[in-house]
């Protein structure tokens, strides 16, 4: 995979469309692929990196001749990060625009808020959210990219067990990516060998975390797990600092992120999160088959864009990646589209080994998962 020389400029956010030509006037019959993304507010760092690639993508992609002749053409919509937003662009998708796909939306509240509307459409799906949730219950057309709760879970409570940790602390947002994590943690607790002796919700919007975190201060916790997403871990992070916890911090997966280490700063040092191995790309061995694959993306992507990626560019890369090979062997109709994205098996991607069936939507395995320590002020593999 190449895209190398490409030059994009930065592009304001807004809720109208924004579509992506990329080369050559698009034919009548293009492939038209929706993609609803956070593109404004605090999580736009996420839309951001997504866009970004997408463009990338779509501009080598066209550049080749596209699909069986057929230029693909990227239909953008800003979602907010708002769930009813992110319903008002996806029926603009699927009734107005005549989107042969999609790919999002990337949070999880709004994943849950949409899945409906497309699943009653039977437009094909990728999700770019990290709830398993946004695939749960399975549908025919729906599947998702990003390493989800269920497995994350698994990988923490394996790493806290080998560490002989066995007390912790959860916090989670109230909302649908922490909804997703709270829930797995309660129900992998017991088998894992793992006991939860503080447990209490909060809000995206709370800015002042100080009472919640001196309550887990006062606990019998050997170890904080932080699930939320967006500026969340930051702020959890800083107060974490402030009111002078000792214990380990684990963050979520959504806190892999330059963005959270920004905010962070030197707060960061020393907290831990576990997610794919993208971060780590770097300095995995040699024989790790996804190795090459991160190496390339992030320096292309460094070198058009001008900053770091991160794994929402990831994300959506593979879910280009995925679509677009399952289009080029069934075409766009989702009586075989869908079963033919369905079909993907050993594709070696940015954020894991992908293999469907008609069991499994998500396609990733526990092995997909690393726990990251941040050291230096850079996310380093911890295991």
């Amino acid at each position: 995979m190449t895209f190398k020389g490409i030059r994009l400029a930065a592009t304001a956010a807004s809720v109208i469309a924004m579509t992506v030509v990329g080369g050559a006037a698009l034919a009548a019959d293009a492939i038209k692929i929706g993609a609803p993304l956070i593109l404004s507010g605090p999580g736009a760092f996420a839309g951001e990196a997504s866009k970004q690639t997408l463009e990338l993508l779509v501009k080598e992609l066209n550049a080749k001749g596209g699909i069986d002749g057929r230029q693909v053409e990227m239909i953008y919509y800003d979602t907010e990060g708002k769930p009813d937003i992110a319903v008002r662009v996806i029926n603009r998708l699927v009734k107005s625009d005549g989107v042969d796909a999609v790919l999002g939306p990337i949070a999880s509240w709004e994943a849950v808020a949409v899945r409906q509307v497309l699943d009653r459409a039977g437009v094909p799906t990728l999700m770019l959210s990290a709830t398993r949730a946004s695939v749960d219950p399975q549908t025919a057309c729906m599947f998702k990219l990003p390493v989800d709760d269920a497995i994350v879970v698994s990988r923490i409570y394996k790493y806290l067990a080998e560490k002989g940790i066995r007390k912790v602390a959860v916090i989670s947002t109230s909302d649908g990516f922490g909804d997703g994590g709270h829930r797995e943690l309660e129900a992998q607790a017991e088998a894992a060998g793992i006991e939860i002796v503080f447990d209490e919700r909060f809000s995206m919007e709370d800015t002042d975390l100080a009472p919640l975190l001196n309550k887990v201060n006062r606990s019998e916790a050997e170890a904080l797990i932080n699930w939320s997403s967006s500026r969340a871990p930051v702020i959890v992070t800083n107060t974490y600092r402030q009111v002078g916890l000792d214990i380990p911090l684990i963050h979520s997966h959504a806190a892999l992120s330059p963005a959270v280490l920004a905010g962070a700063g030197e707060n960061a040092e020393g907290m831990f999160a576990a997610g794919a191995k993208f971060e780590a790309g770097p300095n995995l061995p040699d024989s790790d088959p996804q190795k090459p694959v991160i190496v390339d993306y992030r320096k292309t992507y460094e070198e058009a864009v001008g900053k770091e990626p991160n794994q929402f560019g990831a994300g959506a890369f593979d879910a280009f990646k995925v679509l677009t090979a399952a289009i080029a062997k069934a075409g766009t109709d989702p009586e075989a589209l869908c079963p033919a994205i369905e079909e993907t098996r050993d594709y070696v991607g940015l954020g894991g080994i992908y293999t469907y069936s008609p069991t499994d939507h998500a396609g990733l395995g526990t092995d997909s998962v690393l726990i990251y320590q941040v050291e230096s002020g850079h996310w380093q593999a911890a295991d």
